[in-house]
């Protein structure tokens, strides 16, 4: 709020008198007493406050702006007093927690984007230090004088259309901005510009961290600039924020949750205007997006897709090879441990095989940051790759871009030291959400139930979000466990290790260094080769996947079976064809390159260029081939092998991990993983049911499949029969009992570590969470229903996988001992069931989900519903059966059929509610 002419003239009066008064935009500011009575209302609010600002602090003014007495010092000398003058783009006056910028014509006139980035977070997600904080639109500010006061405003840069045509009024008329703060502008600095207390900006919980912080709240009084820097181009922000909150909240890695410190970092710099000519995307190549609706366009589609790119030009445009005018130039932060600075180097430089097809020698660039380089690493000028630890097992290649035009800014590789370890406390446990998360969700999630309905209104994940750091922990769990610890002898046991963890390392740098490139993920590069071509040196020379883009599992052959290299060590062919289409120069104008970028693209078809990305492989999509980690062109086969390599190293598995002197808690993480890689393998299998290849391939491509196909019967059958045998059956199960034994926890507890519910090995609730996560994919209402459709995909000639079959054969599957138990078996009893605890667990499973299909209650087709219901019937009439060969059944089994039976007759019994048609 601003003075009035009337207070000031009395404030003038009492200065005169000798007496000084100090006006603070927040009374927050003026000491720490004032936090005590802070609200979260008060300090979660930026613009509320914004609205509340008064005049300058330095000292009050009068009317005449003489600063009420008969000296004629500029009210700046005053205001700024012990205030640090700090250049650049903007010139700015800083002291402790108190920020002016002085704004002159030419900041009004243009256009500024702000990066916020965590320079040091607080070792939980997603508050790590090197995060870049938000996945949508990068903001673009502008500064706007209004009367005395200047608007801080984020331009909306979705909408827009062509400046002489009529539409731009009606554009105008329809999208706003947002006014973010009004500061008061009624002094002038030094240079004769406006003198603006930009204080409330930054002081206040800008970012909304207090989202991933609940409970918290940004204290003003608390928090300082800890950096202040201005350069010709942009200028540097660093507050040293401080989140308060009651103190109940406890958190590892904060000494006390009522002062939790955060530093954020804002990189402010003018909107480039260097001639950047943006590319027009196309959905067979998968690079990020920037997307404006441009309503002058007056074809269907009135959107315009760029793709996200760096500004790379030729220094010789005429030339076919020529190095970049400018390269992209990756900065390797001085925290990079020593030992793994090259395989992290040669990681990044290997994208220089994928330039040159595009016709740049030496495109990609690395520098080692020095000791005494005083650049930060959040400054929009510096792409640096970033070592950190948050104890988290992650790695992530954000970057920032232009969201008018797709130009890439600034890019920060972040990895996490615990990249190796972290699987440790992960495998102490497994959970539902765990298998989830290793299975890409669950598919009858409501989600998935909304896209069923058409509700579409769910929140989504962002595609900038990379988790293949943290599924590499899982990944190099399996690895470290089969061809480290299964080493003979101690010193092959290190060198296997530094193998896998230096192949994992630039496997991870190069797929990081894709997504700063401007690339999405491709979740069919995996399917490129087969298992046996895979481990050919020759061949994998080449590529041991198509993309690197993919998350690639550890390549780990059974006994006797040639083992190649644990992970990718190089580029594959899609790597270099995307490349090609976002960065090759083109001469001929705009027609001219869309007919150029038409025809590379439309090698869609290509074996090695084919595209599927994160919303083609979420729980409910179609392709079973769209997965992450999942190797060779067959799952089938892979699921074979895995289950090869978890059989062999379940062998004396206790004595192999466990050495003299340790604990046992390494056996039971190392049995969780191998539980696990089992289960993950099989899940791909279980795709194939119902399953539907997809093809981003547009009509006329060069060797392009149908946009849908059906996956052939023969190889869902296969898929089935492999499941039968894998999954719902003890054998692959059956171990020594004594491991079980020895599958103890970790017994420390304390701050950062975990203690289980379970100490003795929950083995029947373990196996029953796969078993489950396999069914739900079969009899997912997403299954059943592509299921069902399909039947009326195939051509006449050909045979359809229905869902009357599939749930015959689950019943008869699940329900095998009805047909093997025969009359004159005595020899079952209570320790030696006719059913075993494992399969009686599987067979209450099923049966809830038969009923709950017969009963109407999943989104599962009316005609699955009355399969369900006669498999019901028919399971029914054959537990009768069984029960009336007066076979001397265990107490278990016996009251087990007398209690399914009597499930079976309430569901029989109830009456079926059809939804209206």
């Amino acid at each position: 709020m601003i003075l009035s002419t009337q207070l000031r003239s009395s404030v003038a009066v009492l200065i005169a008198a000798g007496l000084t008064f100090t006006f603070s935009p927040l009374s927050a500011y003026a000491d720490d007493a004032a936090a005590e009575k802070e609200t979260p209302a008060e300090t979660a609010k930026p613009n509320d406050n914004a609205d509340k600002v008064m005049a300058t602090s330095g000292g009050s003014s009068s009317s005449s702006g003489g600063g009420g007495s008969a000296s004629s010092t500029p009210d700046h000398v005053r205001i700024l007093k012990d205030f640090k003058k700090v250049d650049g783009l903007i010139p700015m006056h800083h002291k402790g927690n108190r920020l002016y910028l002085e704004l002159s014509s030419q900041h009004y006139s243009g256009e500024y984007i702000v990066l916020i980035s965590i320079s040091r977070g607080i070792g939980q997600y997603p508050i790590y230090g090197g995060f870049s904080w938000g996945f949508g639109d990068d903001w673009v500010w502008q500064f706007r004088k209004v009367d005395d006061n200047v608007h801080i405003v984020r331009k909306n840069v979705r909408f827009k259309a062509d400046g002489n045509k009529p539409e731009a009024k009606a554009v105008k008329h329809a999208y706003g901005d947002s006014v973010l703060f009004s500061l008061p502008a009624d002094k002038k600095g030094p240079n004769g510009g406006d003198l603006v207390d930009v204080t409330p900006v930054f002081m206040s919980d800008l970012p909304m961290i207090s989202d991933a912080l609940p409970g918290a709240s940004f204290s003003p009084s608390k928090s300082v600039f800890s950096e202040v820097k201005g350069f010709d181009k942009n200028i540097e922000l660093e507050v040293a924020a401080t989140y308060q909150t009651s103190g109940r909240m406890s958190m590892d890695t904060v000494p006390d949750s009522r002062g939790v410190s955060i530093d954020i970092h804002y990189s402010i710099s003018k909107i480039p205007s260097n001639g950047y000519k943006p590319r027009l995307a196309d959905d067979r190549v998968g690079y990020f997006l920037t997307v404006v609706k441009n309503f002058s366009q007056s074809d269907n589609d009135q959107f315009v897709r760029y793709i996200n790119r760096w500004d790379l030009k030729k220094a010789e445009p005429s030339a076919k090879m020529s190095e970049p005018a400018e390269p992209i130039l990756f900065h390797l932060e001085n925290t990079v441990p020593y030992k793994y600075r090259k395989p992290i180097r040669d990681g990044i430089l290997e994208w220089n095989k994928a330039f040159e097809q595009a016709g740049f020698i030496d495109a990609v660039r690395v520098r080692q940051q020095e000791d005494d380089d005083t650049w930060d690493p959040e400054d929009v000028n510096y792409n640096t790759f970033r070592w950190i630890t948050s104890d988290a097992g992650f790695a992530m290649g954000p970057s920032r871009t232009n969201p008018y035009n797709g130009q890439l800014l600034d890019a920060d590789i972040i990895f996490d030291a615990s990249f190796l370890n972290s699987w440790q406390q992960t495998f102490e446990d497994i959970n539902p959400q765990g298998i989830a998360a290793l299975t890409g969700g669950w598919p009858e999630r409501q989600a998935e139930i909304d896209r069923l309905t058409g509700n579409t209104s769910g929140s989504k994940m962002p595609h900038a979000a990379c988790m293949l750091g943290r599924g590499m922990t899982s990944q190099m769990a399996f690895a470290n466990l089969i061809a480290a610890e299964g080493a003979a002898a101690a010193d092959d046991r290190e060198e296997v290790r530094e193998k896998l963890f230096m192949q994992g390392l630039k496997e991870v740098t190069m797929h990081e260094v894709g997504h700063t490139l401007g690339l999405r993920h491709n979740f069919k590069a995996s399917k490129f080769r087969t298992l046996e071509e895979m481990n050919d040196p020759k061949i994998a020379a080449d590529g041991m996947v198509s993309s690197v883009m993919d998350y690639v599992p550890a390549n780990i052959a059974p006994k006797g079976e040639k083992q190649g290299d644990y992970f990718p060590q190089t580029i594959g062919p899609y790597d270099a064809w995307a490349i090609q289409y976002g960065y090759t120069p083109y001469s001929g104008g705009t027609e001219g390159e869309k007919k150029e970028l038409d025809k590379l693209a439309s090698r869609s078809g290509e074996a090695g260029l084919i595209y599927s990305t994160d919303e083609d492989t979420v729980s409910g999509a179609p392709d079973p081939d769209s997965n992450r980690f999942d190797f060779g062109d067959d799952a089938v086969e892979f699921a074979e092998r895995q289950a090869t390599v978890v059989r062999e190293a379940m062998d004396d598995l206790v004595n192999r991990v466990v050495k003299e002197g340790d604990d046992y808690s390494k056996a039971r993480r190392a049995f969780n993983v191998l539980l696990s890689t089992h289960g993950q393998a099989m899940f791909f299998v279980s795709r194939y049911v119902g399953g539907v290849h997809t093809s981003r391939s547009h009509k006329g491509d060069k060797d392009a499949q149908p946009p849908m196909k059906t996956v052939d019967v023969e190889q869902q059958r296969a898929a089935l029969k492999l499941l039968e045998e894998q999954v719902f059956s003890d054998t692959p199960y059956e171990v020594d009992p004594s491991i079980y034994n020895q599958l103890a926890p970790s017994h420390w507890d304390h701050w950062g570590t975990s203690t289980t519910s379970r100490p003795d090995f929950p083995i029947h609730s373990y196996i029953a969470m796969w078993q489950d996560r396999v069914m739900s994919q079969l009899l997912s209402s997403g299954t059943l229903t592509r299921m069902h459709d399909s039947e009326l995909k195939v051509a006449e000639d050909e045979e359809a996988m229905t869902t009357a079959e599939l749930l015959e054969r689950l019943t008869d599957v699940v329900y095998s001992e009805l047909n093997d138990i025969k009359k004159g078996d005595e020899k079952f009893t209570n320790s030696d069931p006719a059913i075993s605890s494992l399969r009686r667990g599987l067979q209450r499973n099923y049966l809830r989900r038969l009923s709950n299909i017969a009963l109407g209650e999943t989104f599962a087709p009316e005609d699955c519903q009355t399969i369900a219901y006669v498999q019901l019937v028919d399971l029914s009439k054959k537990i009768d059966q069984t029960l009336k060969k007066k076979v001397k059944l265990d107490a278990y089994t016996q009251a087990h059929l007398l209690e399914t039976k009597a499930r079976i007759g309430k569901v029989l019994d109830s009456q079926l509610i059809f939804a209206s048609p």
